[in-house]
C-alpha cells in the first residue's frame, strides 16, 4: 500500500509561516528526487513546499479553497504510515489555522481534524472520511 498523503493548505500570504512551520521539524533535501525529507520521532516522511500540489487541482477546486482562506498555499505531506501522519500532524497542526485534505474526501479546518484525532485516534481517513465517524 502506498504511503498516507495529505495537503496542508494556508493562504498563500502566509505561506513563509507554514515553510517556517515545517521546516523547523528538520527537513534535508533528497538527492534523487529533489523533495525534502524528514525523519523523525522514528518515521520517514517526503514533503514539496514548491506549492506545485495545486496543479492536481481542478479550477473548481482552487476557487472553493479560495473561498474559504482565500489564495491557496499548499504543501504535500507524505507518510510513511498512519501512525507516523497521526504523530506528525498532531504537531504540526498544533496552532495552525489553514486546512488539511486528506486526499479521501475531506478537507477539513486543521483544528476540526486535530479534534477529530483526539476523539478518533485510530482513525484511518483513507478509508472512513469524518463524515462516517459521527
Amino acid at each position: 500500500m502506498s504511503w498516507p498523503s495529505v495537503i496542508l493548505f494556508a493562504p498563500a500570504v502566509e505561506r513563509a509561516a507554514l515553510e517556517a512551520r515545517v521546516r523547523a521539524f528538520g527537513l534535508v533535501p533528497d538527492p534523487v528526487t529533489g523533495d525534502e525529507k524528514l525523519h523523525w520521532e522514528g518515521y520517514s516522511y517526503y514533503l514539496d513546499l514548491s506549492g506545485g500540489i495545486l496543479s492536481d487541482y481542478e479550477p473548481d477546486e482552487l476557487a472553493e479553497l479560495a473561498a474559504r482562506i482565500g489564495e491557496p498555499y499548499g504543501v504535500y505531506v507524505s507518510c510513511q504510515s498512519m501512525d507516523a501522519a497521526r504523530t506528525f500532524l498532531r504537531s504540526a497542526l498544533d496552532g495552525f489555522d489553514g486546512l488539511i485534505d486528506t486526499n479521501h474526501f475531506d478537507v477539513l479546518r486543521a483544528g476540526e481534524f486535530l479534534a477529530l484525532l483526539d476523539r478518533h485516534p485510530d482513525w484511518d481517513w483513507r478509508r472512513h472520511p469524518s463524515t462516517d465517524l459521527g
